[in-house]
């Protein structure tokens, strides 16, 4: 399991913003308990339902790429032994607080040997890096035989939907509001944070390109890492998302 500290708390993410607008919070990971806290009611739990589904029977080892603060994870570790890898501490400390194993690193080059039998990759991980290079890592993390499931968004409102959301703590208020250029690809959130017994407030920003594909794109980027028996398809469930399924292949001899 990484060397993960605890999880912050709503209140830490609230004060870091406050203490200095300046700093690039996205690297330092501080919305993280935002991003827990904006995650749907039984969305891990429905997700885990259809990347089983894709499983056959026998998968029983499972990596996670590009986990985030575990609402995948969680479930999938009531089905397998599963494993998340992300590069972001701060939201690996949630998984870790709550017993799951978790490593630090790429989700693009994870620090694992190919020993599992299942890979799976969201839209949100195929949204910060190429198709490709998130499929590629999927194949290098498998046994011969194992299968990955890919998720890939197709429109950049499938992983950061437009419109403003208000979370309140004790003391603290803050405002997320996101804005997506869908023609450009481009994510825009801001983040204003108010002290509600002082008054102090501060607005800090986050900003990324997601990068989109088609089915025919995950399709190729799939065939490209080598995967065989390839298949994506949409799904009604998943408005903007297209999902593939890949087979690392037997090697002759083995």
């Amino acid at each position: 399991m990484a060397d993960v500290p605890r999880p912050p708390t709503f209140a830490d993410a609230c004060e870091a913003v406050l203490s200095d607008p300046t700093d690039d919070h996205a690297a330092d990971g501080t919305p993280a308990p935002i991003i827990a806290r904006s995650v749907p009611d039984g969305w891990g739990e429905r997700r885990a339902r259809l990347v089983a589904s894709r499983f056959p029977a026998d998968v029983d080892r499972v990596l996670e790429l590009g986990s985030g603060t575990g609402a995948l994870l969680r479930e999938l570790g009531e089905r397998y032994d599963a494993v998340g890898v992300d590069s972001r501490r701060a939201r690996l400390g949630f998984s870790a607080a709550r017993g799951e194993a978790v490593v630090q690193g790429s989700p693009t080059r994870p620090p694992v040997h190919p020993a599992f039998d299942g890979v799976c990759a969201g839209e949100h991980a195929t949204g910060r890096a190429s198709a490709v290079d998130v499929c590629v890592a999927a194949y290098g993390a498998l046994r011969p035989g194992g299968i990955a499931v890919v998720a890939a968004p197709t429109a950049p409102a499938a992983v950061a939907e437009p419109g403003v959301e208000t979370y309140r703590g004790s003391r603290y208020l803050l405002e997320r509001a996101v804005d997506v250029d869908a023609p450009t690809g481009r994510v825009v959130i801001d983040y204003r944070v108010t002290d509600r017994r002082t008054g102090d407030a501060a607005v800090v920003s986050d900003s990324r390109t997601v990068e989109t594909t088609t089915a025919e794109g995950l399709t190729a980027a799939l065939r490209t890492a080598g995967f065989a028996d390839v298949l994506v398809a949409g799904e009604s469930d998943l408005p903007g998302v297209v999902v593939g399924r890949g087979v690392r292949a037997v090697e002759t001899g083995q």
